[in-house]
């Protein structure tokens, strides 16, 4: 018989879980948009010509090209942080997330042109391979909560009471349009 794990991990798993997940499926959100949006400016012909560039290089050179754009918006993080501590929060929140979105836009490209050069790296594939593997359990551990099932359902149920409430507006606006077109005269 295994012994119960203590209470206060019982207690903190199910909301960690949710608050990690919420993060994750918030960054994943960003990144397929992101790659879309990235993918419509290398259409581009400059920016077509540094993505193959970037595509002759070497696995390693490639890896340092990937962590540049995340090193170069370090320093805005850190005057960010200043910000705050000066009390300018507003400023440094906007600075923060700012950074963070073009962070997320740039490395989201960047990964598509590196991805096949990088994972011919060893440690860099078992890194991508573990981090893949934890956002799996992550997942799995996610959808087995009793409240994420039960959150799921009343989303549907929200998402389709929407769309039939829209579906009924769409039959009175198109009412409404034709008695306005017919009552005001130009």
């Amino acid at each position: 018989m295994t012994p119960r794990p203590p209470l206060w991990k019982r207690c903190l798993t199910a909301p960690l879980i949710l608050i990690a997940s919420l993060v994750m499926w918030i960054e994943e959100s960003l990144w397929e948009w992101f790659k879309w949006l990235t993918a419509q400016i290398a259409l581009l012909a400059w920016v077509r010509k540094i993505e193959s560039w970037i595509q002759s290089l070497s696995p390693y050179a490639t890896m340092v090209v990937f962590f540049v754009p995340l090193l170069i918006l370090i320093p805005f993080k850190l005057v960010a942080v200043y910000w705050m501590t000066s009390g300018h929060w507003i400023t440094s929140i906007v600075v923060i997330i700012t950074a963070k979105l073009v962070g997320t836009a740039i490395e989201a490209r960047m990964f598509v042109v590196c991805k096949a050069k990088l994972l011919t790296i060893p440690w860099f594939r078992r890194l991508h391979d573990g981090l893949v593997a934890i956002h799996h359990r992550l997942q799995e551990a996610l959808h087995s909560l009793a409240i994420y099932q039960a959150v799921r359902t009343l989303l549907i149920h929200v998402k389709a009471l929407a769309k039939s409430v829209l579906h009924r507006m769409r039959g009175r606006w198109r009412m409404l349009r034709v008695w306005f077109q017919r009552t005001v005269k130009p």
